[in-house]
């Protein structure tokens, strides 16, 4: 049941996400901020997931919460990427083809989190 939810919120949550940073026309100011927020996005998994080591696995919210930072600050830098190739080249292929690899990208931590289920048993 949890790998049927994990499945929804990252093949629906993900794209949506990546959707909604990369739906504005491409701007440097705009890539600023998106690299400062995934930046903190980033620190901020990371600090719990290391910070507070002992309880990872223990604590199900600071695990929990840990990954989805990682995970939305990989959509950030998903985001980030597609607006930077798409301030380079303005044509509609780029616009589509960033959209489409980008939020099929949203959607691989999934497969890493499937895979090691079905390793574990």
């Amino acid at each position: 049941m949890i790998l049927v939810l994990l499945f929804v919120v990252f093949f629906v949550g993900g794209p949506l996400i990546f959707r909604t940073l990369t739906r504005s026309r491409p701007a440097v100011l705009q890539q600023r901020k998106l690299a400062i927020i995934t930046a903190v996005l980033a620190v901020s998994g990371l600090a719990l997931r290391y910070g507070f080591a002992e309880y990872w696995g223990r604590s199900v919210l600071l695990t929990v919460l840990s990954i989805a930072l990682i995970w939305f600050a990989w959509i950030g830098v998903l985001a980030y990427g597609a607006q930077a190739l798409r301030l380079a080249d303005s044509r509609h292929q780029m616009r589509r083809w960033t959209g489409v690899i980008g939020a099929a990208g949203t959607t691989m931590p999934w497969f890493g989190l499937a895979s090691a289920n079905m390793v574990q048993g």
